[in-house]
Formats: C-alpha cells, sequence, structure tokens
C-alpha cells in the first residue's frame, strides 16, 4: 500500500541550541564546523533557537532598558541569511532578550529571519500572534513549532487587544510563581520584618498562609516576593494557569494542523542558583505540552545543556546548550550597559566594545561545550537521540583556556563557532549528559564519539 505524506514513518530531526551569533559565518570552511553544518541540511527538519535581535543600523530604535548587567544583543539582519545557508528551517524568538531592543527590535527580527525563508515564532505584534505557531512543509509531512518564553518582565509580555487598544508587541509568556518556603523561625523574622517597615502586601490576591514583601520599589506590582512556613527551606515553582491554558491551545491547534508538533522554551528562572537540574514549572510544562499532543519538548535558556527525558515515547531534552557563543563581539552596545558595568559615564565617548567588563556568563567550560542533537522519530515516537558534541572554542578539560582566540588584546575573545568535538573533549561532554540523563532515567551509550540513546 503506497504511504500518504501525512502518514510519514520517520523524521530525522535535528536540534540545535541558543545561537547568540553575531558575526556572519557563511565563509566558514574548517572541516569541524562543515560536518555540523552538513547534518543541519542533511535532516528532514532542523530547529534552533536565536537569542539575538536581527536589524541594521536605522532599523532598530533605543535599547528598552537601562539598569542590565546582561548583554543588548543585536546584530546585522544577514545573520539570518547565514542560518538559511546552513540549513535552519526554524528559529523560535521567544526570550528574556527578545525585547532588548523594543518593538523596533522585535519588528525587525522577524522581518530579516522571514526574509530568508526561515520560519518563526514566539514573538510578535500582540499575544496572539506571538503564541501562534508557526508551520513549515517538508519532505515528511507538515511540522510546527509553538515559542515560549519564561523570565521576561511585565512590559515585555505580548499583550491582546481590546476595543480601540492595540495589544502589545512582545514575546509569548509562561509566566511563573515562585514560592520561598522557610522554617517557623525564619517565617516569623519575616513576618515582623514586613510589620516593622510596613511593607506587608495587602492586595486583593492574597492568601492568609503567605508572606509577600511589596518593597517601596514595587508599590504597584503584584509580582512581589512570596514566603511561606513550611519544613526546612526551599523554592516552589508553578505556572501561571492562564499562560499554561494558552500555550496547551496553541500545542493542540498545531497537533491538529500539522504531522510533528516542537515546543520551544526558553526559561532564565531558576529555583535558586542554576545548577544541572531543570526547574519544577519547567518539568510540569514539558510533560503537559507532551499530554497536549506535542511530539518534542527543546528546553533552552540557562546556556548549558541539561538532561533528557522520555515521556510516554517522546523526547523532553531540558537544556540544548549554546550553539553559537559571540555575544563577546557585540559591537553595538548602549551607554547604559557600559554604566551598569561600572563603567565612568562622564567617560563614555572613550569606552568602546572591547572594554571588560560588558558581558556576564562567559565563565565556564560548560557555556563552550554542548551538543547538537539528532532525533529519529517513527511517527510519534522517538527511537533514537544521537548526541553530537560541540566546543566553541575552549578546552573542556582545563578552565579557561581558549583554544580558538580572536584578537590580540588584553582579554582574548573566544571564537563561538560550533565545531565538532574531539574525541578527547567529547568524551568529558558526553559523560556529563549521561549523568544528568541518567537521573532521568534515560541511559546514553557513548560510540565513536557520539552519544547514543535507543528505545
Amino acid at each position: 500500500m503506497t504511504q500518504t505524506i501525512a502518514q510519514a514513518a520517520s523524521w530525522d530531526i535535528v536540534l540545535a541550541g541558543e545561537c547568540m551569533a553575531a558575526r556572519p559565518f557563511a565563509q566558514s570552511d574548517e572541516p569541524e564546523f562543515l560536518g555540523v553544518v552538513e547534518m543541519l541540511r542533511d535532516a528532514d527538519l532542523t530547529m534552533a533557537h536565536l537569542e539575538m535581535n536581527l536589524g541594521n543600523p536605522g532599523e532598530i530604535e533605543h535599547p528598552s532598558r537601562n539598569d542590565w548587567v546582561a548583554s543588548f544583543m543585536i546584530a546585522e539582519g544577514r545573520i539570518a541569511d547565514d542560518m538559511k545557508w546552513a540549513g535552519v528551517d526554524m528559529l523560535s524568538l521567544a526570550h528574556n532578550h527578545s525585547f532588548d531592543w523594543g518593538p523596533s527590535g522585535i519588528h525587525s527580527t522577524m522581518k530579516h529571519v522571514q526574509r530568508a525563508g526561515i520560519a518563526c515564532a514566539g514573538t510578535g505584534r500582540d499575544l496572539e500572534e506571538a503564541r501562534k505557531p508557526v508551520y513549515v512543509e517538508t519532505r515528511r509531512g507538515r511540522a510546527a513549532m509553538i515559542s515560549v518564553s519564561t523570565g521576561n518582565k511585565n512590559n515585555e509580555w505580548a499583550g491582546l487587544p481590546k476595543a480601540t487598544i492595540a495589544g502589545r508587541p512582545g514575546v509569548n509568556p509562561l509566566r511563573v510563581t515562585l514560592r520561598h518556603q522557610v522554617d517557623a523561625e525564619a517565617a516569623r523574622q519575616l513576618r515582623r520584618i514586613a510589620d516593622e517597615l510596613k511593607i506587608n502586601y495587602t492586595r486583593f490576591d492574597r492568601k492568609d498562609d503567605e508572606i509577600r514583601l511589596q518593597f517601596p520599589a514595587q508599590h504597584t506590582n503584584r509580582d512581589v516576593p512570596l514566603f511561606v512556613e513550611g519544613d526546612g527551606f526551599g523554592i516552589i515553582s508553578t505556572c501561571n494557569n492562564n499562560d499554561m491554558r494558552g500555550n496547551l491551545r496553541a500545542v493542540d491547534e498545531a497537533r491538529s494542523m500539522a504531522d510533528m508538533v516542537i515546543v520551544s522554551h526558553h526559561f532564565s528562572v531558576s529555583e535558586g542558583t542554576r545548577g544541572d537540574e531543570p526547574p519544577k514549572y519547567a518539568c510540569d510544562f514539558a510533560r503537559a505540552c507532551i499530554d497536549a499532543g506535542a511530539d518534542i519538548y527543546a528546553g533552552h535558556g540557562w546556556h548549558r545543556t541539561l538532561g533528557i527525558e522520555v515521556y510516554k515515547g517522546k523526547p523532553i531534552i531540558y537544556g540544548l546548550g549554546n550553539f553559537f557563543a559571540q555575544s563577546e563581539f557585540l559591537d553595538r552596545v548602549p551607554s547604559d550597559s557600559y554604566e551598569s558595568w561600572g563603567h565612568d559615564p562622564d567617560l563614555m565617548p572613550i569606552h568602546n566594545p572591547a572594554v571588560e567588563p560588558l558581558h556576564p556568563g562567559l565563565t565556564g567550560w560548560i557555556w563552550w561545550s554542548s551538543v547538537l542533537f539528532r532525533l529519529k522519530m517513527d511517527g510519534h515516537s522517538v527511537k533514537e537521540i544521537h548526541l553530537h558534541p560541540l566546543n566553541l572554542g575552549r578546552n573542556p578539560k582545563v578552565e579557561g583556556e581558549i583554544t580558538r582566540p580572536v584578537g590580540t588584546g588584553s582579554h582574548p575573545k573566544t571564537d563561538g563557532r560550533p565545531f565538532l568535538a574531539t574525541e578527547e573533549d567529547g568524551v568529558v561532554i558526553l559523560e556529563r549528559m549521561q549523568r544528568m540523563s541518567a537521573a532521568l532515567g534515560t541511559r546514553i551509550e557513548i560510540e565513536n564519539n557520539v552519544g547514543i540513546i535507543r528505545l
């Protein structure tokens, strides 16, 4: 019997991680880099996460932030063309940097990605557009992607229109509530502090068992630090019900309209210090998406790989890790960023993008080593996952050692492009993936410098 395209039994899907790509790369010809590109091009479907705004001078207005110690992510629009050259079919755009340059950055990024012929989702002129699935026609059938972000400020959430009021441009959010559990003695002290400083939250939605501290700088906010009394200390995270329902409706739409559904979730909120375990809200959301009909959950946001879970026969990848790490090469840095990093604002004309410090999070070998994920799907179930270790320009065995430096200044920059890792480097990267995935019930075997999950 002839099989119709909608019943195609197998998919070869590649998932690439966080693309902080600040420099064109289609001119590159190193075999270690072209080996990565070949896998992106050969797949039936390739998805990556673009952690960058794209826009040429004149398209971008002023930055939307001031006191901001993270980077202001912006690169030339031709980066989108290089992503297309490399074989990327889908780019998720919802992340905590999506609004670095306000609505003009949202609009120009979408324009350049779509102009290059790449499907994108996660941002929009209003919430309906930002939440809407995007579709791609492939040789195996129709694929859909929903892009979601956790960790944005309230002015960055896309909003719905109402009567004569236009919707707010922004990201498709999945907001979370963090309940900070403390023991009885700490709770007593917090109540005393709140009473003495007169910073008790008294709004309509406060629950009796909650201690909410509404500091003067947050007097108009509903989202304030929330504590509860319990046995010991811990942080409990839960998804916002409205955002959960809205995004699951988008998954249901995609399931009805496509043959393969990917949810791309960028989360930058952790339950304390970022570690190697995903937060509870991400686990809850990932499983809810699978229950609603998604085939693949791809998480990112901590700039490190995290473990892999197989839930109801479908892959949940909690951390894709970095794919490009080039925030050191951002050359349009606003004055706010220099001041936030301690550079004298009265000396602004002498500052330049090469000064140090200027960008966060660039230490630690995990930032510079990741994995390219290749999924073999049989219908709506995963049969194999191949993990190809990547090196972005530093030695995973020697902290801080740059193996692909750029520049000869006092602070050498790291190239930041993904190269296929050597076997010596690959074992370090893959053994870490083994440990994290084993904790989630997933076994990874290492064969010829490739991690393999067989189901």
